[in-house]
């Protein structure tokens, strides 16, 4: 019998609708790993228009020279038409929540001495005014990287802002020097147009107004600055703003940014490999008169038992050797711990009703779920399907929970991936005891798997 022949009989054992589905979905496996990674994150800085930030203005207008300055008002409006970002305009205390919740990615807070400070800058001591960036690592790590795009185009428009107060304050202060310049010029033409014709007493009262002209005149114009102080005003005049970044829960390092995304798809591959090695359930079990609540707990603790160990040899390695330092070691042991037993539910459950048909549909979901749960780029910034399935899927919740018991921040939050995660393990461990009590419904075809490995 020939090698082609031998190949094709192993390609016709997949017999019936589901087994053909197998090869069809190995098939597809590069193309659903590579297209749809590449998908989620084919332009995420062109979707920054989609990502939720706010603005709070706390500026408070001054009137300096004659002009009134409301530099963080205008401002304002420059936020309210920009399409770089998703801007919300708020209050000091909303954008605190929302930042706090994961509504907000970061917060722009322009000081109450915003128009204050940039009155300055056309006086003789001109001080740069400061915005404050407020950003969270526990909403995401490479959204810190993205505030970088939105500081410097924030920057851009600041300074397009500004010149304009600063080219009124300018002129202000050339029209008063132009005024005074005037009137020291017409009292000099008089005064040598009737140095022939006038007594010498009013010659030298017209001398004197026109010296206290010029001394006022001198008195206005300030004296040249040291060369040191030159160079900080010009600073100042070609940078008026600076953007200070504040960061709540910094994660510090690219790594423990990123930890939380490569615990998930640890803890997920594990769940599909378990299962490939253990059998979800006992035939003999399922035989005899074991309940199907025991037959699928029984299935279910040696792989949960097994991955609790595996995912606390991971944090070891990952501590010991990396210093991963988690801002809570405690929680984060017990959060991978659940992420763990409830993945092998969900494998365990996949396995025992579909077989290897199963394992495949494992290996999509792990494929879906690192393209929708947000552990690189914002959630925001993927196509429309990604952002649906986020809610969804339970590597979110493990991702989420990771950023707050690694790098601090708000507990409400891990308190919701707990709660997810463990309605999640629930439903997986029932729906396999329905599975099992269904499969002790003797049939002819349930006593030959549709596929074998």
């Amino acid at each position: 019998m020939g090698v082609l022949r031998l190949a094709w009989f192993e390609l016709r054992r997949f017999r019936g609708p589901l087994p053909r589905l197998v090869p069809v979905m190995l098939m597809l496996v590069p193309t659903l790993y590579g297209a749809l990674y590449l998908w989620s994150n084919w332009d995420p800085y062109g979707r920054l228009h989609q990502v939720p930030v706010a603005f709070v203005n706390e500026d408070r207008p001054v009137d300096a020279r004659g002009q009134h300055i409301d530099a963080g008002g205008r401002l304002t409006e420059v936020i309210r038409h920009d399409q770089n970002f998703k801007w919300k305009v708020t209050d000091a205390e909303a954008a605190r929540e929302g930042l706090d919740d994961g509504d907000y990615h970061f917060v722009v807070t322009v000081p109450p001495d915003f128009s204050a400070t940039l009155a300055t800058t056309a006086s003789a001591e001109p001080r740069q005014a400061k915005l404050l960036m407020t950003l969270d690592d526990a909403n995401g790590f490479i959204i810190g990287k993205m505030a970088e795009v939105a500081k410097t185009q924030l920057q851009q428009q600041i300074s397009a802002t500004t010149q304009s107060t600063l080219v009124q304050q300018l002129y202000g202060e050339t029209g008063t020097l132009k005024a005074q310049l005037a009137g020291s010029a017409d009292g000099a033409r008089q005064l040598a147009a009737n140095a022939g014709s006038v007594p010498p007493e009013q010659t030298r009262q017209g001398a004197a107004q026109l010296a206290d002209g010029l001394a006022r005149l001198d008195a206005a114009v300030p004296a040249p600055p040291p060369a040191q102080s030159a160079g900080a005003d010009a600073r100042v005049l070609g940078a008026p703003v600076v953007i200070e970044v504040r960061n709540l829960h910094p994660a510090v390092l690219y790594g423990r940014g990123l930890a939380p995304f490569f615990f998930g798809i640890a803890l997920w591959v594990f769940g599909l490999v378990g299962y490939l090695l253990l059998r979800p359930y006992n035939p003999r079990a399922l035989a005899g008169r074991a309940g199907a609540v025991k037959v699928a707990i029984a299935g279910w603790l040696p792989a949960a038992a097994l991955g609790v160990l595996g995912a606390f040899v991971l944090y070891a390695v990952v501590q010991l050797g990396l210093s991963l330092d988690a801002d809570d070691p405690g929680l984060s042991l017990l959060l991978i711990a659940l992420a763990a037993v409830t993945f092998v539910a969900i494998a365990q459950f996949l396995r025992a009703a579909l077989g290897a048909v199963g394992d495949v549909l494992i290996l999509v979901l792990l494929m879906l779920q690192l393209t929708s749960c947000g552990g690189l780029y914002p959630v925001t910034t993927t196509p429309e399907p990604f952002q649906a399935l986020h809610p969804v899927l339970p590597m979110t919740y493990l991702v989420n929970g990771l950023r707050i018991t690694l790098t601090g921040g708000q507990g409400e939050r891990l308190g919701v991936a707990f709660a997810v995660l463990g309605a999640y393990l629930v439903v997986a461990l029932i729906a396999t005891v329905f599975v099992v009590r269904h499969k002790r419904m003797w049939t002819m075809a349930g006593l030959k798997p549709s596929v074998e490995l």
